[in-house]
């Protein structure tokens, strides 16, 4: 597939992209080469590669397990300046 100037054209306008003239045959080059790139890939024999995905596998992560559950009162009453009600108590803003 080759791109041309006014593929990279088209493409500059659509991205909204402003260009100079000379911007854009190089621009052109370079997709070409990169496109050439992955063209290459076509021509790989992959016949004798196996699938790498193992199904059997399981899950290697231990249980999620809580060791010890804490309340409000343990977590948060110690480093807070008022604690009430289960929450912490703040100076009222709106009058």
């Amino acid at each position: 597939m080759a791109i041309t100037r006014k593929d990279i054209e088209h493409i500059a306008v659509l991205a909204r992209l402003d260009m100079s003239g000379e911007s854009f045959d190089r621009l052109a080059e370079d997709m070409q080469n990169i496109v050439g790139m992955v063209d290459q890939l076509q021509s790989l024999d992959l016949g004798d590669i196996t699938d790498v995905i193992n199904t059997e596998r399981k899950n290697a992560l231990r249980e999620d397990v809580p060791v010890q559950e804490y309340t409000p009162e343990e977590l948060v009453k110690p480093n807070a300046p008022d604690f009430q009600a289960g929450g912490v108590a703040v100076p009222r803003v709106v009058e």
